[in-house]
């Protein structure tokens, strides 16, 4: 099961390049353990441009989606594996 936010709830992340090696979850920061998936979305369709790299990852020992906005420069978590 998962919960998912379409436009993913704000999320400070510390990369090193393109990467994410650590995220801030209820105030305590939690390393990257593993990337499972990465996929870059550019799209200016129907509405306005979306430019961004997806990271499915494991960190705080669960699955996440977290995504970098590669417009605004933020990052966001999408989705929540249970």
């Amino acid at each position: 099961m998962s919960r998912m936010r379409k436009d993913g709830l704000k999320l400070p992340v510390r990369a090193q390049g393109e990467l994410p090696t650590a995220l801030r979850w209820n105030g305590v920061w939690h390393p990257v353990e593993r990337i499972a998936l990465r996929w870059h979305l550019d799209r200016n369709r129907w509405g306005p441009r979306t430019h961004r790299n997806y990271f499915k990852l494991l960190a705080a020992g669960m699955a996440l989606v977290v995504y970098h906005d590669l417009l605004t420069d933020s990052w966001a978590l999408q989705r929540v594996y249970d």
